[in-house]
């Protein structure tokens, strides 16, 4: 007799504002929510260890609107750099949930994304976007597929708009991005060079790191998390600070003081695909502890 086929756990329920909500759990224990809107990450919990993601108590849940927190997808256009709206549309828009299945000892979630009426008349190419995400131990693996399903060339940007939640933003750095160039948003688009070992959140953030590495760590207390990424050719970090942190009505006053956004991102040199092309963009997440008196990190807790 064949044996039965193995499926993760997982449930889909109404979140927040009804809005329908995949919950997955790998088989280790490790955890992942994901609202069908915009295919949007608003939870990771690694197996034996805490949330990892920031999501604001603020966020509105309408249909619609962007969730402010979590790992928002940006497809396709980064920022306000091209006319759409800022970060296009597909945070916006219904996503298909297409499966789930084990990968080894990881559970994977797979959803959908195509053009539709109300995209073409806002970005008029035929398209179609999947998010696969995969959870296990103290990884989140995601990846943002695109392929141009039509009969022209397009052009786009796009990002994964990761929140980390921080205990304290003031005592969050990054290691990895010494002797980078980056495009400093906060001083009025200056192009400069990173001539610290270590970048903190002190005060309002907002850079693009150009050709950034292929990895960095962001340590806060006690736990450290790579950000790996391939695909993506470069890496934006982001915090409002308090200014204008209390001029965003879905965060709240203090919340600039609990996230620090670290996103793999594909900005200064657009992806151009002819039609029947594909392109894919990779970021994973792995957490470690950190030995503070040692300066050491391991992923074995």
């Amino acid at each position: 007799m064949k044996a039965p086929e193995m499926r993760p756990a997982f449930t889909i329920t109404p979140g927040n504002g009804d809005l329908p909500r995949l919950e997955l759990v790998a088989p280790d224990g490790a955890r992942a929510e994901v609202y069908l809107q915009g295919a949007h990450i608003v939870s990771w919990v690694p197996a034996n260890n805490h949330e990892r993601l920031f999501l604001s108590r603020a966020s509105q849940f309408r249909s619609g609107e962007p969730i402010r927190g979590g790992i928002p997808v940006v497809f396709p256009q980064f920022g306000t750099f091209g006319p759409l709206s800022l970060h296009g549309f597909a945070r916006l828009m219904p996503w298909e949930f297409v499966s789930v299945e084990l990968v080894g000892e990881y559970s994977s979630a797979r959803f959908r994304l195509h053009d539709t009426v109300e995209s073409l008349s806002l970005w008029p190419h035929p398209f179609r976007t999947e998010l696969i995400l995969m959870i296990g131990n103290n990884q989140l693996h995601v990846a943002l597929h695109v392929s141009n399903t039509g009969t022209e060339s397009f052009t786009f940007t796009a990002a994964l708009h990761t929140y980390f939640g921080v205990s304290d933003v003031q005592s969050a750095f990054l290691k990895g991005l010494y002797n980078q160039h980056y495009r400093d948003s906060v001083d009025g688009g200056i192009d400069k060079l990173e001539k610290s070992p270590t970048v903190g959140f002190t005060g309002a953030v907002n850079r693009i790191y150009l050709d950034a590495p292929s990895e960095v760590q962001l340590i806060e207390s006690n736990i450290s998390t790579a950000v790996r990424k391939v695909g993506f050719r470069d890496l934006v970090i982001w915090n409002p600070g308090a200014a204008k942190c209390a001029t965003v009505p879905d965060l709240e006053e203090n919340d600039y003081q609990h996230f620090v956004c670290v996103e793999a991102a594909t900005i200064r040199e657009p992806v151009y695909l002819a039609p029947g092309e594909h392109w894919e963009g990779i970021q994973l997440l792995e957490t470690a502890w950190v030995d503070p008196d040692k300066s050491i990190t391991y992923s074995d807790k």
